[in-house]
């Protein structure tokens, strides 16, 4: 354990405990629990970033001064929980089964402070499947209702013509066919029990067959599962989750539960059978991303609604990827007397500095949009928002605002491409809906662009970019080489007549820098 400093203030008897690190394409994180005096804090976390390099870029804490300061002298434990502004001595309970993940916290004398749900809600060979992609009405330009409408399953003659064969890639052992691979395997864990499918004939049959489901949630946690790969975050869900398509006995809800070895998806079949529609698959898909990323740190209520907002956000660009645009997740699922979906677009009204968060679900659309307007934006390569997106996934912290989830774009475009982003950034999430305003988007500068300082008329290179090492070589007005350097990042130069600097980094990356 070590001792920690808040805002350059050591705390007797206050250190972190790390419990998890991972590392992204661009970064390492080092993500640690608190301890007071031997007591663990509940919920908080610290988090220290560093390049690949191994030079640290920044720090963060869920645990502010003001909480600090109200530590008691003598806890007494098992654990320490914040709640209505006061320290509790507190026990912690946890339930899990195959679709609840409960955890009570009571007080020492017995008082329930708070139940939690911690469900989140919403050898191989290639066999061809018929599925919906991503669901039957969008794709088609078509809205729900007359012939386009569920019917418990039925209608398979009208809504089969509107999905598509494509191929998965699933396991064989002894000659027999099952529905998993390296990404996803499909489990009988919830009521109502249905077998799960290895005959591959009815892979391809009806949306009306009961295999219908399973196929879908295997090929879509596959394909998007292969994209995460293709932007090189091969590490990110290390595991084959378990799926059950049909569970929570028929009730309109979807869920993923961390709490079980490994994690699992339970898709309800209230109204249209929720693993019918790639939104809802994609989306509860996008807890176990953001859990994978940053684990045990969904606490609090902004920071609750924005896995729902990214959710809602992974989803409709499942879809944009594949040309299909929409202004609302759920097409397919939301037609029915239990809800309608939820909206991605913003509303031209909210404002991030005068809303109310009455549930995690209200202002999804406020974040969501915001997300969507900056991988559309024109000048942005839609690849590299989504980069930008899932790095600072990775920067999550319990108790996160919309507000520094929105400066942590900021951060992450810097690591990825030197702030190349940041206007859009602050387009997409500034007014009118204010996520961002201009103090609190100074995070740009702290990761800066490679660059030139001068001091007394002598030139310096500064690198800054974590990681990243350059060629340099400095070029005369007329051409000519004045000097050259390798594997450097910041480099003192002797030229001091008027010259062109080209740094190439060693991925390719040019930057060119006047000396005048």
């Amino acid at each position: 354990m070590f001792s920690i400093s808040l805002l350059g203030q050591t705390t007797p008897g206050l250190e972190t405990k790390s419990f998890f690190s991972t590392t992204s394409p661009y970064a390492n994180y080092l993500r640690s629990a608190y301890v007071y005096k031997s007591i663990p804090i509940l919920d908080h976390q610290h988090l220290v970033i560093s390049g690949l390099d191994g030079d640290r870029i920044k720090t963060k804490s869920s645990l502010n001064m003001d909480q600090v300061n109200l530590l008691p002298e003598q806890p007494l434990g098992p654990y320490l929980f914040f709640f209505s502004n006061q320290w509790f001595n507190v026990n912690v309970d946890t339930l899990i089964t195959e679709s609840i993940h409960n955890v009570l916290i009571t007080s020492i004398s017995g008082i329930l402070l708070e139940e939690r749900d911690l469900t989140s809600h919403a050898t191989d060979t290639t066999i061809s499947v018929r599925v919906f992609n991503p669901d039957p009405l969008t794709p088609n330009n078509l809205s729900y209702g007359g012939i386009y409408t569920d019917i418990n399953d039925g209608n398979g003659s009208v809504l089969d013509s509107l999905s598509i064969l494509d191929d998965i890639s699933v396991e064989v052992l002894n000659d027999t066919v099952y529905l998993r691979n390296d990404y996803i395997e499909v489990k009988d864990l919830d009521p109502p029990y249905y077998p799960i499918s290895t005959n591959p004939t009815a892979w391809k049959a009806s949306r009306e067959n009961i295999e219908f489901e399973q196929v879908m949630v295997v090929y879509h946690v596959t394909e998007q599962n292969e994209y995460l790969h293709s932007l090189g975050y091969l590490n990110l869900l290390n595991y084959a989750i378990h799926v059950d398509p049909h569970a929570l006995n028929g009730q309109d809800n979807s869920l993923f539960n961390w709490g079980t070895n490994p994690p699992r998806l339970l898709f309800g079949e209230g109204g249209v059978d929720d693993a019918e529609d790639a939104d809802v698959i994609i989306h509860e898909l996008g807890h176990a991303i953001s859990h994978a990323a940053a684990p045990n740190s969904n606490s609090g209520t902004q920071r609750s609604s924005f896995d729902e907002a990214f959710g809602d956000y992974l989803a409709e660009r499942y879809g944009r990827i594949r040309g299909i645009y929409s202004s609302r997740v759920f097409d397919w699922d939301g037609n029915n007397t239990f809800w309608d979906g939820r909206s991605v677009s913003y509303d031209g009204v909210k404002n991030y500095n005068t809303i109310v968060f009455g549930s995690i679900y209200q202002h999804t659309d406020l974040m969501s949009s915001a997300m969507l307007e900056f991988s559309d934006a024109s000048s942005v390569v839609d690849s590299i928002a989504d980069k930008i997106v899932l790095e600072t996934l990775y920067q999550l912290m319990p108790f996160d605002s919309f507000r520094s989830i929105a400066i942590g774009f900021i951060s992450s475009d810097s690591l990825i491409t030197g702030g190349q982003n940041y206007g859009e950034i602050v387009t997409a999430f500034g007014p009118p809906k204010n996520i961002l305003q201009p103090s609190s988007t100074s995070e740009h500068i702290k990761i800066k662009l490679p660059h030139l300082t001068c001091n007394n008329g002598r030139y310096t290179f500064r690198g800054h970019l974590p990681g990243a090492y350059y060629e340099i070589v400095v070029y005369s007005l007329s051409g000519q080489v004045l000097e050259r350097y390798t594997h450097v990042k910041d480099q003192e130069l002797s030229t001091t007549v008027p010259a062109i600097l080209k740094a190439t980094q060693r991925d390719g990356k040019i930057t060119v820098l006047k000396m005048l």
